[in-house]
């Protein structure tokens, strides 16, 4: 597919106000795209290359960006640094800057979705001595068969500034209205969204197998599931009127919720709340879970804690120094980590995520071999408030 017929739908939705119409708007374009393109077009519809737990970067600042602009434009650099300063958006300038373009000797055709999607990967795969150079001149190829409209929106995808107001949410909307014959089954779509945050999947599940394949979607090691949030009251009170009966209370802890799974191989990933991949900033912790969990498969949900000698919790922002890409060892040292669990979503084959809660809790339980550095979270169950 042309990749203009993809920025002409991006500049209705960013002229258009009306959630609803944003939608319809996606929703008949969606039936037209050809069923190899769908995953290409959900994932640049918001701005993305893959699902956030994959972490698809294409390492490229504002200023090469700029660069690659002028480069494509045939123009100084500095003209467009004075446009990026008065438009204050790289897509904008992009789209001013880009109204003629130098004329090449070899004809260059038009910038396909495909195209864009494969090339942004690759510069995306690019790294070592020289990768700016290699990333800048494939983007200036791209900005160059791009129109002046579509180069607006390459611009805006490099950077991550889409700006159209259609968030994941939309595309599900938009997806069920195309695909499955009305905006009410895109409660379906969200519960298998939930489970695999992959819109890239849920379009490509519902194009070819409707809502069959999407309530087929299940929990799979190695991909996060999104984290649940909780529901607040006003004051501890209005709990028996929410969840009559006994409770369980549990600790709240100032740390940062994980998510680990561990897969048949033995390999351990962490994801943060965000979906993150925050392995490599916990060594020490993955070493811990493959002793305290013996299990092949697992996906259980934690908070870790930066300690002091004793064992005692220190601040957030203490954890945080262990958020970095350099000296890794030497910070595991000089802040050590604890993880207190507190769920249970995945044990050898089987999936917890429909089972309740305190069956979820027991089998937790039996599972964990506690230790100082992974423990369960401290709980009580009661139906006193004044305990609570």
């Amino acid at each position: 597919m042309d990749f203009q017929k993809l920025a002409e739908v991006y500049e209705e939705l960013e002229q258009t106000s009306s959630g609803n119409k944003m939608r319809e708007i996606l929703a008949e374009f969606f039936k037209k795209v050809p069923e190899e393109e769908i995953v290409h077009i959900a994932y640049l519809t918001l701005g993305k290359l893959s699902a956030d737990y994959d972490e698809v970067v294409l390492g490229l600042a504002e200023k090469s960006v700029l660069k690659a602009i002028a480069m494509a434009g045939g123009i100084d650099v500095t003209k467009a640094a004075k446009i990026m300063q008065e438009t204050g958006d790289i897509g904008l300038t992009a789209e001013k800057l880009l109204q003629k373009k130098p004329q090449t000797l070899v004809p260059l055709g038009k910038l396909t979705v495909k195209e864009l999607f494969e090339k942004l990967h690759k510069i995306a795969e690019i790294s070592g001595s020289g990768s700016q150079d290699q990333k800048a001149s494939i983007l200036v190829s791209l900005l160059q068969k791009a129109t002046p409209v579509g180069a607006k929106y390459v611009a805006r995808i490099v950077l991550g500034t889409m700006r159209l107001g259609s968030g994941d949410m939309a595309v599900l909307d938009a997806l069920a209205i195309a695909f499955t014959g009305g905006k009410e089954n895109k409660k379906y779509l969200e519960a298998a969204y939930n489970i695999c945050p992959d819109l890239g999947i849920i379009a490509d599940t519902v194009v070819k197998s409707g809502l069959k394949g999407i309530q087929k979607i299940d929990i799979k090691v190695g991909r996060p599931i999104k984290m649940m949030l909780c529901q607040r009251v006003e004051n501890l009170e209005e709990i028996p009127e929410k969840i009559p009966g006994e409770v369980t209370v549990e600790a709240k802890y100032d740390g940062e919720r994980v998510q680990a799974h561990r897969n048949s191989k033995g390999k351990i990933v962490l994801y943060s709340r965000r979906l993150e991949n925050i392995t490599s900033q916990f060594p020490d912790l993955v070493d811990a879970l493959g002793k305290q969990l013996p299990a092949k498969e697992w996906i259980v949900e934690g908070e870790i804690l930066a300690v002091d000698e004793k064992g005692h919790p220190l601040p957030f922002q203490t954890l945080m120094q262990r958020r970095r890409k350099y000296d890794v060892e030497d910070y595991a040292q000089k802040i050590p980590v604890m993880l207190k669990l507190f769920d249970l979503l995945y044990w050898e084959g089987e999936s917890f995520l429909h089972t309740s809660y305190v069956k979820r809790a027991e089998k937790l339980e039996k599972a964990v071999k506690s230790n100082p550095q992974v423990m369960l979270t401290e709980r009580i169950i009661t139906e006193d408030v004044a305990e609570m």
